[in-house]
């Protein structure tokens, strides 16, 4: 599997800039989930004392997602588009990206938490499309096949899609 196979396959862009998997500490896990998702802050400290670290559970992606639309389109339907609206519109799209980031191109074996470092790359909505997808998924790929192959290790992760072609 190369990057010329990824960028045509799955159209993820291969040149632009590169993510940085760099881990964050619980507090900015809290911070970042309040303040990029809206999260209230006290249930962003269960979500993470509950994940044992910088992570949240799907169900609670599920949830916010739910909630942030729903009072989105309230506050629409009752002021119009307004600089509110907006900030919850982006905050949707965020929660949004997250889980289809987490559960297509990173995939892990937790299989129901979501690492909140992901976050760094959807604080400016604008600049999503200039990271360079297709090499963080492919080397997330190739780490996941290394793990794999230990003798002790007994599921595979990673965008298995690519794997089938």
């Amino acid at each position: 599997m190369t990057l010329d196979d990824v960028s045509c396959l799955l159209h993820l862009h291969i040149e632009g800039m590169l993510l940085s998997h760099e881990t964050i500490t619980r507090d900015d896990a809290v911070d970042w989930m309040v303040t990029h998702l809206g999260s209230d802050l006290g249930e962003a400290h269960v979500e993470v004392t509950h994940t044992k670290g910088a992570h949240c559970r799907f169900g609670y992606l599920k949830r916010i997602f739910k909630e942030r639309m729903k009072e989105q389109l309230a506050l629409e339907t009752e002021h119009g588009v307004t600089q509110e609206v907006m900030r919850m519109r982006d905050q949707v799209v965020r929660i949004y990206l997250l889980y289809l980031v987490w559960i297509t191109l990173f995939t892990d074996k937790s299989q129901n938490i979501v690492d909140v470092v992901y976050l760094r790359y959807f604080r400016d909505l604008d600049v999503v499309a200039y990271y360079s997808w297709g090499v963080a998924t492919l080397d997330h790929l190739y780490r996941e096949l290394n793990n794999v192959a230990r003798w002790n290790c007994g599921q595979v992760a990673g965008y298995l899609t690519l794997l089938q072609v």
